[in-house]
């Protein structure tokens, strides 16, 4: 996800929780109230996979520079 699609996603995301809380205040409406609950459980969600990327980038540069050392001795070597 590029910066400007995360920016956008956490806008729309705000944006709808705070309307979502606004409708739930007004209403008593046992839906509404699930819908926080699930809006909630996908942001938790979409976080998680956000790490879980997060990590696996650093976990390929990692591998990256440990391979491209690996080489580096090798060619050394011969």
């Amino acid at each position: 996800m590029t910066l400007l699609q995360k920016q956008s996603y956490y806008h729309w995301f705000q944006f709808l929780g705070n309307k979502v809380i606004e409708w739930r205040d007004v209403s008593g409406n046992k839906d509404i109230k699930n819908v926080v609950k699930a809006t909630n459980e996908i942001g938790l969600y979409v976080a998680q996979l956000e790490r879980e990327n997060e990590m696996q980038k650093l976990m390929i540069n990692k591998e990256r520079e440990l391979r491209l050392k690996a080489e580096k001795e090798l060619y050394h070597f011969k």
